[in-house]
């Protein structure tokens, strides 16, 4: 006979539960001593916590990579991993040099399901981080840039590659998430985030600028993108000496804004 919904549902479904599920798992420092990161979908090599945590434990004494495992990581190590690696955690690694960074940007590549990338205290400076925004991979939606030494040329390097200004070092780059806490970032790098972020096609859901530079200038440049932005849903600027000037001149864009949800201006002198 004509089979029933209910069979045809009954029989869909055994052949859902029959389809073995995609595996995943998070590999540290233990998988990488031993050479087992095959199947690894997030590598999390953190040596330092996030400033948020609460009761942060030391990191091992060892956590930091030398020169020669550092290497052997960012070189072969995660062009074996390739596509199936989906995040992947070097805080507090020292990512500083130039052959490093240049490593990492040549592997980048293959990592073509990497989703959240946190380079958080690396030491790349500016010099470093231009290379490796040009090389992130399209899949990229989170990028944690904090405690960088980075300046408004940094923030500059950040904003073309999201778009603005009319430059794009990747015109794929979708990210949601993106912190640039910490750094030394100041009126001009605002300016020039603030150029991307009122760009129409600008992706960022998600701005943390907390511990910079930005003052009251800054401010009212993040202000002036407030106006034309519809997709930055939290914006992060604590600690960044911003008075009244340059709370009116946020408050200025939010008049003209429904999409911000949460703003965060802590511990400025507002």
């Amino acid at each position: 006979g004509v089979p029933t919904l209910a069979s045809a549902a009954r029989t869909l479904l055994l052949v859902l539960l029959s389809v073995p599920l995609a595996s995943s798992r998070d590999c540290s420092r233990p998988d990488l001593d031993s050479d087992s990161l095959a199947g690894c979908t997030a590598l999390l090599l953190d040596c330092t916590e996030r400033p948020s945590e609460q009761a942060a434990r030391p990191p091992p004494a060892d956590c930091v990579l030398g020169a020669a495992a550092l290497r052997s990581l960012l070189g072969e190590k995660l062009k074996a991993v390739g596509g199936g690696l989906k995040r992947l955690g070097l805080r507090g690694q020292l990512l500083g040099s130039s052959e490093a960074v240049e490593l990492l940007a040549s592997t980048l590549g293959a990592l073509t399901a990497l989703e959240s990338l946190d380079l958080a205290d690396t030491r790349l400076g500016d010099k470093g981080v231009a290379p490796l925004l040009a090389a992130l991979p399209a899949s990229l939606s989170s990028l944690d840039l904090a405690h960088n030494r980075l300046t408004d040329e940094g923030a500059k390097a950040v904003a073309a590659a999201l778009g603005g200004g009319g430059s794009k070092l990747s015109s794929s780059l979708r990210l949601s998430e993106l912190s640039l806490a910490w750094n030394g970032v100041g009126p001009r790098g605002a300016r020039a985030l603030g150029a991307a972020l009122g760009a129409a096609d600008c992706p960022l859901a998600s701005l943390d600028l907390e511990w910079n530079g930005l003052l009251d200038r800054g401010a009212r440049e993040l202000g002036e993108a407030l106006k034309t932005n519809d997709k930055l849903q939290r914006l992060r600027l604590g600690y960044n000496g911003i008075k009244d000037a340059g709370a009116e001149g946020l408050a200025a864009g939010l008049r003209r804004n429904a999409a911000l949800a949460h703003l965060d201006l802590s511990n400025n002198g507002v």
